[in-house]
């Protein structure tokens, strides 16, 4: 006992004081005032062309002031592994070959919009640099066959993309970063962890056993259930190492995070367990993605979402314009925010600048 409570004093000294949750939490919530009203925007919403793109830039964040968008979670790398800001450790977007987020930032900095650099942590779905020289990173399906995810339980694939948020944090003066893909594959099937040779031997340190050696791979079976939480302390390790890699005097980098909707299926089968980093103070804001036309399911996800955060970390409730999930119209998307701030939560973020056309910015203006 007195060994595990040594252990809790540890990871909690890692993650920021006892109790730091709520503290910051509390904080936040006075400090923010206004209600957040966000949107996700990629870079190709505006093209590759610097020439033509800065004024689209212009233009389109001066529409989001009069529309009342006063927070942007802007692609800086994307599900490809491509990044958009000055970098040696990434890769590029060839089509970039300008420092996009630099011209971002600036313009919105402006306008007086709140900017999260918005890093799709895992995935990289062109293998390339680095990450092509470390194949080993990278995810192995039961059949071996490899994914181009990288591998939460992998220290280095961890250590890389942590490099890639310090280097972007170091360079700009940014307050946020924001976090997706931050998970397991849920795709082609839930859960879908790695049985590469590295992670079974760690696996096995642990639990004494090879997972690829089980034959019952279900919950019915308690080593399967170890397994599933093994893989869902390696998202939260990544957590903890990033927050600690964050931490400088003088500095204070928020963490905001874009989450499945259910907090206890999103452990199980994802290994995300955003309750857990709120409680434990890791993140200072939750964006669960709650992308449907369904209300009674809308707002019982959000009902759920405000239990666990209330005064521990903003909630930034993800409301779908046109998704995989749902399409959405103009006076859906007004009854969604209004909604979100009347259970409680502290705004929306819109999914996304590509969707967000004349028509929804016109609604929301008015």
């Amino acid at each position: 006992m007195m060994l595990k409570r040594a252990l809790f004093l540890l990871i909690a000294a890692l993650s920021g004081d006892l109790g730091r949750g709520s503290d910051v939490g509390q904080e936040l919530t006075r400090a923010t005032s206004a209600e957040i009203r966000g949107v996700w925007v990629h870079p190709a919403t505006f093209g590759p062309e610097k020439l033509t793109a800065v004024p689209k830039i212009q233009l389109t964040l001066d529409q989001y002031v009069k529309a009342g968008i006063n927070t942007v979670m802007v692609m800086v790398k994307s599900t490809s592994g491509h990044v958009y800001f000055k970098s040696t450790v990434g890769v590029r977007d060839p089509g970039y070959n300008w420092d996009f987020f630099s011209v971002f930032l600036e313009e919105a900095m402006k306008r007086r919009i709140t900017v999260h650099p918005w890093f799709c942590v895992f995935t990289e779905g062109d293998i390339q640099g680095r990450v092509r020289e470390h194949p080993e990173w990278l995810i192995r399906s039961r059949k071996s066959e490899l994914v181009p995810v990288l591998n939460p339980a992998h220290p280095d694939a961890r250590k890389y993309e942590i490099s890639l948020i310090k280097e972007l944090v170091s360079q700009y003066p940014v307050e946020w970063v924001h976090l997706d893909y931050i998970r397991w594959p849920c795709e082609p099937a839930e859960d879908y962890f790695s049985f590469d040779a590295q992670s079974r031997a760690l696996f096995k340190e642990y639990s004494g056993e090879d997972i690829a050696t089980v034959r019952a791979m279900d919950s019915g079976n308690t080593l399967w259930n170890e397994w599933i939480d093994w893989n869902g302390q390696q998202v939260t390790r990544f957590l903890r190492e990033l927050r600690q890699g964050l931490t400088q005097p003088g500095r204070n980098v928020k963490l905001s995070v874009a989450v499945f909707p259910d907090a206890p299926n999103a452990r199980a089968l994802v290994g995300q367990d955003w309750e857990g980093w709120v409680r434990e103070g890791l993140v200072e804001m939750v964006c669960p993605m709650l992308y449907t036309n369904h209300r009674e399911f809308f707002e019982k996800y959000i009902r759920k979402a405000v239990a666990i955060t209330q005064g521990h970390c903003l909630l930034g409730i993800g409301v779908g314009i046109g998704t995989a999930h749902n399409q959405n119209t103009p006076e859906g998307v007004l009854w969604q925010m209004r909604t979100s701030r009347d259970l409680g939560a502290n705004g929306t973020v819109l999914f996304s600048s590509v969707s967000l056309t004349e028509e929804f910015l016109k609604a929301l203006s008015n």
